[in-house]
Formats: structure tokens, C-alpha cells, sequence
């Protein structure tokens, strides 16, 4: 059962039986008199996302796995973890692995998990699709086991400590295990939470490189022992990814390669020492400018990459010979000199060769010119532009500088893209969007990009042009991959009393409703919204919802949103998301015409099923047949109406009366009091809870 209605607690003449279903759901079996109307609805997309682990990742994680060597007389961290997990006595669900970033605390969470009795396809990582850690928004999934990494806070709320609390009990009840990846210095709870913690050790960088590359190519191991110099390459201060990367380096390597192996890894630095000494002076600028065009537009056709190399040439001032394309020398001796080669698709590539060598050069060239940060991205912004050389790979230059915008003086990156924005160039702002999206996804950069965005949001002298943009990356792949941040940048897009981006806000609702995993979870975060006590906060929900019900789309929507509402546990169509969403914007003062209108559309429409549109109707009008303007929306105001609206409205009309009057009585009661339609204060009226609070990223 993945969805449930249960009445809150009743009077004390209701009896009561309660049992969990599967997503937190809690089915209430009453007996007896029961005169609570209020509905809780339990969803799966009110949790955080999990995400499987790759089936590489476990059999590694089974098959590779070093133990790190315990102390004397101690036990091991995977040893106790697993313990912890599954004591008999003692028995924990949750466990802090508490470790400096970088060493291996991912793969050690999995090994205690799978060494716990969890599936491989039962592990999953969550997605923190938050601003701020919920312990409500952990799932609870029995028989799985998830690691939640929160390594980048640096401190946690109280609140968070204090609900993990409730969340141990409900793990144990089902049977699901959570292992906390933190740094020791985030991790600290004081009394407000009993969690055990393992002190994550790091294991020899040697022996992971090892048993990665016994998997890849055990018949190198030779390459990596103790004596040998590419051993010499881990220090003692080396991230443990570098171990990996190394192996994997050594897997890939030509048979005699062991030199390629040690210049890849070290990321080709002595490689482009000698070249930028050999080839220094002005004689050899052409040459730079190539080498740095083919850097960033790797596996591009030569003709792009050469335009685009003259345009950098001449944005350093350099002057291009008389001649055009005929001058200078032909293109296999330009080749040569930078390191590239030819594909069979007329291509350019300086990795096919030397693996990596594109991202090296622009690494090298970032960091040891400072002075030429912005003429590269200005020239970036000039390539993907109108009849730009890269015009048509505005992602692959995108991803490029998400690249340097990870590195040293990255904050150049944002303040371009501030400019890009604002620009009256349509071309720069789709560049902007591209950049933000690879930027605010990215798992080192993300944080602060999003921060930037939220910011930007809330700006007071926001422009059009900035509104539009930010809008517009939510509805990509940010807006994918963390959801509710995304919906939280648009709620406060549509705050806004001077409606800037008010457009693309629109659009970006309906692109991420429109993906089938995100469907109720955009739906649930905008009706919560609209039933807010804020009425700033209402606002936002009204019109983001009154975007979904619009009918001017193909595909619009709102149709599939409605077609749902017999699919969501709720008792009546009333209290479904779909019709609480409309109601709640025909509540709110400033969009109850617009709510009302919208109605009026979907009953003259007849790309809207009748078994869609009347109960939809019905929900959204019962219980306000005397609000101002109702008359002419049964009747079709002024007249003007579809064939289609006018045989649907009587229809409507005879169904609502008929749920406005009362069941018959008996004649001594009717001779009480008489009929009248029910109203919100009296209790046969049932008004919708607007169920658990879903949460809003602030």
C-alpha cells in the first residue's frame, strides 16, 4: 500500500486499531462513533530520493574491500558496525561513521551494510534534496539499508538530533538500517540523541590501489609494488580517490606505459611545463590559442576549433595574417605542434594520445595566468554566441567551465555568468543557464551555486532577464536531480509582487510536473503552499498551481495531474491534492478569478473527458455555490460558451444540488428544523487537512 488516509485522533467514544503500511503510511481501522473529518495523507515523495547503488560499485565493494588494520586488541570498524547493526540484544538501526571527507567512508558504509544482510539492490544513497537536514524526510524502507552523507555541514540542527531519535524506533519496527556519513567535527549531539558512532579509519592508499587494479588487470599488479616507481605517486597526504584513479590510469595504459601512466596522473604537469617553455614568445601566440581551443572544445569538428582559436588570438590582440585561411602553416603541422589529432569525423582531440590531456590544459592555463580568467570566458561567451564557432555545443563549453569553476579563483566563473544573464542576448543567457545547471549539480560547487541562486531569488532589484534565467535552471537538470531545492527558488520566484519571471516560473512548474518520478512531489510542494497561513506563501501556490491546470499545452499537465485523483487514497475527490490545489486558489482572495476561470475552461474544453472534468468540478465547487460569480460559471458567463461547456454545465448543476440537499428525516425532526445545505462550521461538513507539512527548502 504506497498511499493512506488516517483520520487524525477522534473523540474518546472511537475505538481505534492501527497498522504501518509500507512509505510511513498508517492504515485506522474505527469503530464506534467517530466524528473526526480532518484526513493525513502519508506520500513516498514527501522522502528524501534514494538512489541505487551501480551494481560496479557493490561487486568492488564485495570483491576489493580493504580492511583497514584495527588496533591491537580492538575491534574492526566494519566488524563493529555490522554489530551495531544487527546485536541481538543491543540492537542499533542507526550508525554515524564519523572521518574526514575523502577516505573512504562511502565504501566502508556499503561493505557494513552488505555485511548486515542488505542486498545490494536494497542499498541505496539518499539525495539531499533539502537546504536544511529533516529527519521526516528519511525513508523507511523495510529490508533496505541507506548512508546519508552530510559531510558538507558544518554543524547540524538540534532538531535534526532530536528526530533522529523517533526515526531509530521507526527503523527497527521496519526492519530498515541508515548509516550517517559525518565529519567529527559536524557530528556532535550532545544529549539530544543516543546514536552510536564508529571512528572511520583509512586504509593503506598502496594495497586500495592494488585490489582496484587486481579487478581492472591483475596482470599489472607488477606495475604497483612497493619498489616500483608508480608506487611512489601515493603520499601520505593522497585522497583516496587518487589511489582508485591510479589503478584505473594503470588498467588503461599502452603495454609499455608506464611513464604515460605517472604523467596522466600527475595530470600531464611536466608534459605542459616543457611545452609552454618551448613554445613561449609571440611567434608561438597562434599556437597557444590552438592549443587552448582544441583544450575546450575537445572531439569538435578542426573548423570550429580553428575559428575559434583565431578568435582568442585576436582577443589577446593578436593580429591574424593577410591571407585568411590560406596563410600560415597547414593544419597536420599546427597538429604537431600542439600534441593533437585528427579523428575520422574531421574531428580535433588532444586525449585520443594523451588521456585527459584536454582537461589538463585548461586546468594548467587557470591556474598559472590568473590575468587570463576572463578573457577565456568572455571568449567562451563570444564562441557559443550568435553564428559562434561553438554555437552549436553550448553544453560541451558549459561543462568546460563547471570544470574551472571547481578550482582555484572559480568565483570569476559566477560573476561572469552574473553578466551573461543580464545581457540582452538571448544566446549568452541559454550559455548562463548551461553553466548554472552543470554548476549547481555538481557535488563539490553545488552547495554554493544553489546558495547563489536562492540569493538571487529573493533579490529585491531582480531584473527580468536574471528571474528568467534562474527559473529556467530549475526546470533542467537541477530541477531533476534536487527537486525541491528547485521548487523552493521557484516558490520565491513566485512570491514576487512585481511578477518578474513570473512566465518562466509557469514553464518551469509544468516541466518538472511533467516528469513522471517528480509528478507528486511538485504537486504536493505547491498545494502545501497555496494552503499556507502565509499569504505571501499562498500566493506563490495559487499561481504555480493555476500554471499546472492550463490548458493552452498539447500535453498540458494538468490533464494527467487529474486523472490521478482516484489513485491517491483520499476519500472524496475533495480531498485529493488535484482539487485542493484549486480550491485553495479560489480561496485566496487575489486568484479566485483566475481559478474561476480557469474551471470555466476546462468545461468548455472538450480535449477534457467528461469523467475527468465534472468530478474535478464537483470537488472544486462543493461547499461554494454561493461565492460571488458561481451563477456565471454554471451558466457560462455572458453566454459565451463551447457546445460542449453548455451540455456539461447542467450536468454539473444537478449533481451539485443534489449533494447540497440533506437525507431525508424523520417527519418529527423535519417539523425541527428545515433542510439546509451544509455549511463549513457544521460538522457534516468534511474539510481536507492539508495533510503533514511538506517541506519547503528555505
Amino acid at each position: 500500500m504506497s498511499d493512506a488516509s488516517a483520520p487524525e485522533q477522534g473523540g474518546e467514544q472511537g475505538v481505534r486499531q492501527e497498522a504501518t503500511a509500507s512509505h510511513h503510511a498508517r492504515v485506522t481501522q474505527v469503530a464506534g462513533d467517530y466524528e473526526e473529518h480532518h484526513h493525513k495523507y502519508v506520500r513516498g515523495w514527501e522522502f528524501l530520493q534514494a538512489a541505487r547503488i551501480d551494481e560496479a560499485e557493490i561487486a568492488l565493494v564485495e570483491n576489493a574491500y580493504v580492511h583497514a588494520e584495527p588496533e591491537p586488541g580492538k575491534e574492526g570498524q566494519v566488524a563493529r558496525g555490522v554489530r551495531l547493526l544487527t546485536g541481538q540484544e543491543s540492537r542499533h538501526n542507526v550508525v554515524v561513521l564519523t572521518g574526514a571527507d575523502c577516505t573512504g567512508r562511502r565504501t566502508t558504509a556499503l561493505r557494513i551494510l552488505r555485511d548486515a544482510g542488505i542486498r545490494g539492490e536494497n542499498i541505496r544513497s539518499l539525495v539531499l534534496d533539502w537546504d536544511r537536514p529533516r529527519t521526516e524526510q528519511i525513508p523507511c524502507t523495510p529490508d533496505h539499508g541507506f548512508i546519508l552523507d552530510l559531510s558538507a555541514y558544518r554543524t547540524l540542527p538540534p532538531d535534526f538530533y532530536q528526530g533522529l531519535n523517533d526515526y531509530q524506533k521507526e527503523a527497527s519496527d521496519a526492519g530498515t538500517r541508515l548509516i550517517i556519513l559525518a565529519t567529527a567535527d559536524t557530528w556532535k549531539p550532545g544529549t539530544q540523541a543516543s546514536i552510536p558512532r564508529v571512528e572511520h579509519v583509512p586504509p593503506p592508499l598502496l594495497k586500495v590501489a592494488r585490489a582496484h587494479l587486481e579487478q581492472h588487470d591483475a596482470e599489472r599488479l607488477d606495475w604497483l609494488k612497493d619498489d616500483t616507481g608508480l608506487s611512489g605517486l601515493l603520499g601520505p597526504t593522497t585522497p583516496l580517490a587518487e589511489a582508485v584513479r591510479l589503478a584505473r590510469i594503470t588498467a588503461h595504459a599502452p603495454p609499455d606505459g608506464q611513464e604515460a601512466v605517472k604523467a596522466e596522473f600527475e595530470n600531464w604537469k611536466q608534459y605542459l611545463d616543457d611545452w609552454f617553455e618551448q613554445y613561449d614568445g609571440v611567434d608561438h601566440l597562434r599556437d597557444r590559442a590552438l592549443l587552448i581551443a582544441a583544450a575546450l572544445l575537445e572531439g569538435v569538428s578542426a573548423d570550429a576549433v580553428m575559428e575559434a582559436a583565431d578568435k582568442l588570438f585576436q582577443q589577446v590582440e593578436g593580429a591574424l595574417p593577410i591571407g585568411g585561411p590560406l596563410a600560415g602553416p597547414d593544419l597536420d603541422k599546427r597538429m604537431e605542434i600542439v600534441g593533437a589529432e585528427r579523428t575520422d569525423d574531421d574531428a580535433l582531440s588532444l586525449s585520443t594520445a594523451r588521456h585527459g590531456l584536454h582537461e589538463a590544459v585548461l586546468s594548467h592555463v587557470w591556474k598559472q595566468r590568473p590575468p587570463l580568467r576572463k578573457i577565456l570566458l568572455r571568449w567562451a561567451s563570444d564562441i557559443t554566441g550568435q553564428n559562434g564557432a561553438a554555437v552549436k555545443h553550448r553544453q560541451h563549453v558549459a561543462s568546460a567551465i563547471t570544470r574551472l569553476a571547481t578550482g582555484t579563483g572559480g568565483e570569476a566563473v559566477l560573476g561572469i555568468v552574473t553578466e551573461w544573464t543580464e545581457a540582452d542576448s538571448p544566446a549568452l543567457r541559454r550559455l548562463a543557464v548551461g553553466v548554472l545547471e552543470s554548476t549547481a549539480t555538481h557535488p563539490g560547487i553545488g552547495v554554493a551555486v544553489r546558495k547563489y541562486l536562492y540569493d538571487a531569488a529573493k533579490l529585491k532589484n531582480l531584473s527580468q532577464a536574471r528571474a528568467t534565467t534562474i527559473a529556467d535552471v530549475c526546470a533542467g537538470s537541477m530541477g531533476r536531480s534536487y527537486p525541491r531545492v528547485a521548487l523552493t527558488r521557484l516558490r520565491l520566484l513566485a512570491s514576487r509582487g512585481d511578477r518578474r519571471g513570473a512566465d518562466a516560473v509557469a514553464r518551469a512548474v509544468r516541466t518538472l510536473a511533467a516528469e513522471g518520478e517528480l509528478t507528486s512531489l511538485v504537486l504536493g510542494e505547491i498545494v502545501a503552499w497555496a494552503e499556507d497561513d502565509d499569504a505571501v506563501i499562498q500566493q506563490a501556490g495559487a499561481t504555480a498551481f493555476l500554471a499546472l491546470t492550463s490548458l493552452k499545452d498539447e500535453n498540458a499537465i494538468g490533464r494527467s495531474l487529474a486523472t490521478g485523483t482516484d489513485k491517491e487514497g483520499a476519500a472524496g475527490v475533495e480531498d485529493t491534492l488535484f482539487v485542493r490545489g484549486w480550491r485553495a486558489a479560489w480561496k485566496h482572495a487575489p486568484t479566485t478569478d483566475q481559478a474561476k476561470s480557469a474551471l470555466a475552461a476546462w468545461l468548455d474544453s472538450p480535449a477534457v473527458p467528461d469523467t475527468l472534468v465534472l468530478p474535478v468540478a464537483e470537488g472544486v465547487l462543493r461547499g461554494n455555490l454561493r461565492d460571488a460569480g458561481v451563477s456565471h460559471l454554471l451558466v457560462g458567463e455572458g453566454g459565451v460558451t463551447t457546445e460542449t461547456g453548455r451540455r456539461r454545465r447542467p450536468v454539473l448543476l444537478d449533481r451539485l444540488i443534489a449533494m447540497e440537499v440533506p437525507e431525508p428525516v424523520a417527519d418529527h425532526q423535519a417539523d425541527m428544523a428545515p433542510p439546509s445545505a451544509p455549511t463549513a462550521d457544521s460538522p457534516d461538513f468534511a474539510t481536507a487537512d492539508p495533510g503533514p507539512a511538506v517541506v519547503t527548502s528555505a
